[in-house]
């Protein structure tokens, strides 16, 4: 009896059987054979269908990452793919300077979708404030970078500039929002117009430095704050019945004294022309103004000689109360004071400064740019207002 025995493998890998003197033998080999074909068949096709996958697959890769960047290198193609905005949103935003912005800014705020032209005041202003706030929040992990003395003078201009914007969109959101008393139409013009002015300020203070990362840096926090603040005046005023489109109109200041026409001008129907001063200013407010020196009750004497309650008038402002609901009178005597660089914060209200007149009590100062300072730093006195305070000196 004959038995097959096993060759060496084929090229294919797969065992064959040499039939040597079985005659019955060569179905079976055949017929493995045929089964060893089909499987080298089968896996040519998996492989076949492995490698089409993968073409697709990079293919579509391709087609990805061509349209992302396409889409980055222009972004009117990218935002056409965006909503579309409101019949409200579309008549606030034409109102003001920076309508794309607008538009983008709003449609990114919930709920605006739903709102009417008086609500998108309050949702303008909501949306500025967490602007400011986050800009103030990321500025603030920049301190403790080292800085030349011009870029730290103008790092910190910035930051307290900015929560003065803060403090300044917080006091105008809460006038605008619904069910409570709000302020004044001027007043709300008055915090915008701080706001818009403190980012130009900013931007002005690092506008001469040349480069630098902490300037860079700063660019990216304040993107944007100047516009965004401008249209909230401009929608404001349009609801309020004044289109402004964000520009501040210089004619329309208040002033607290002035001649008889410059009144006029700057008042209109509210002034009273018959003292030179504006109806909004309080009676006793003009009581002080109009007697003389030695007649009004001073709260604080400042007197270089020391008999006065302080010899500076740092000393006096500082001591002062803060957010006070009453007038407090600050009496500076006659003298010629070298203050470094006085300045009234928000935080100091209601704050009345008297002198003994022009060429008596004297304020000087001595810093400048040339000391890389920003022009912002050399005052040598400054009011961060949000209540009216008096200089008489």
């Amino acid at each position: 009896m004959g038995y097959g025995r096993l060759q060496p493998s084929d090229p294919g890998g797969s065992p064959s059987l040499y039939v040597a003197e079985n005659p019955s033998l060569p179905q079976t080999a055949t017929s493995s054979s045929c089964s060893n074909g089909r499987s080298r068949k089968n896996k040519l096709i998996l492989m076949f269908l492995l490698a089409v996958a993968l073409i697709l697959a990079s293919a579509v890769s391709a087609v990805v990452l061509i349209v992302g960047k396409s889409k980055a290198s222009n972004p009117a193609a990218s935002s056409a793919l965006r909503r579309k905005p409101t019949q409200a949103i579309s008549n606030a935003c034409a109102k003001t300077r920076f309508p794309s912005l607008c538009v983008d800014s709003l449609l990114d705020f919930p709920g605006s979708n739903a709102a009417s032209e008086q609500d998108l005041v309050h949702i303008s202003f909501n949306m500025t404030l967490q602007r400011l706030s986050k800009a103030l929040y990321l500025s603030s992990s920049l301190s403790y970078r080292q800085m030349d003395p011009h870029s730290r003078s103008a790092y910190d201009d910035c930051l307290e500039l900015l929560d003065d914007s803060v403090d300044a969109l917080s006091r105008a959101l809460t006038s605008v929002a619904p069910g409570v008393e709000s302020s004044s139409t001027q007043d709300v013009r008055t915090w915008l117009s701080a706001a818009l002015t403190n980012q130009d300020t900013c931007g002005e203070g690092f506008a001469q430095i040349k480069g630098g990362d902490v300037k860079n840096e700063m660019d990216q926090r304040l993107k944007d704050l100047s516009e965004l603040v401008s249209n909230c005046l401009a929608i404001y005023s349009a609801v309020a019945g004044d289109d402004f489109s964000g520009v501040p109109i210089q004619n329309k200041r208040r002033r607290l004294l002035g001649n008889s026409e410059m009144e006029r001008d700057i008042m209109g129907d509210n002034a009273d022309v018959s003292r030179d001063f504006p109806k909004w200013l309080g009676r006793r407010e003009r009581r002080l103004l109009s007697v003389p020196v030695w007649q009004i009750q001073a709260d604080i004497i400042v007197s270089k000689d020391g008999n006065g309650t302080y010899k500076t008038i740092a000393e006096a402002i500082k001591k002062a109360p803060e957010y006070s609901s009453r007038r407090t009178i600050i009496y500076v005597r006659a003298g010629r004071y070298e203050e470094k660089n006085l300045k009234v914060g928000r935080k100091k209200t209601n704050l009345m400064f008297v002198g003994d007149g022009k060429g008596k009590t004297v304020i000087t100062g001595g810093k400048s740019v040339s000391q890389n300072l920003t022009t912002f730093h050399t005052a040598s006195f400054g009011k961060f207002r949000q209540i009216p305070s008096s200089f008489t000196l």
